[in-house]
């Protein structure tokens, strides 16, 4: 399994309504890729977080997958929107080894 795994800051004065947005986003681009087994969206629940309030993990069959994930033209729209509210972010790709 391929993994995808973003996590965010939000600059000063960005509401949860416009992350939420932001995110739906994000999780509507598993319909229209096929190898993306799963998306999965979230506020940070961790103490550790260090100041990173959300994250994204995507799921896909093949490295191709992820690829598609990023070329989608509703992911690009999502990264738009989520370039102009992030303060910080991370992004880590994998392979799970089974």
């Amino acid at each position: 399994m391929h993994v995808h795994v973003a996590i965010f800051k939000w600059k000063t004065g960005t509401t949860t309504e416009q992350i939420n947005d932001a995110l739906v986003l994000v999780k509507q681009v598993r319909s229209r890729v096929p190898d993306i087994v799963d998306i999965l969206c979230g506020e940070n629940t961790s103490k550790w977080g260090q100041g990173f309030s959300h994250a994204v993990v995507v799921l896909g069959r093949t490295e191709e997958a992820i690829a598609a994930y990023r070329a989608d033209e509703v992911h690009k729209e999502a990264a738009r929107v989520i370039d102009a509210m992030e303060l910080d972010g991370i992004g880590v790709d994998f392979i799970d080894f089974e």
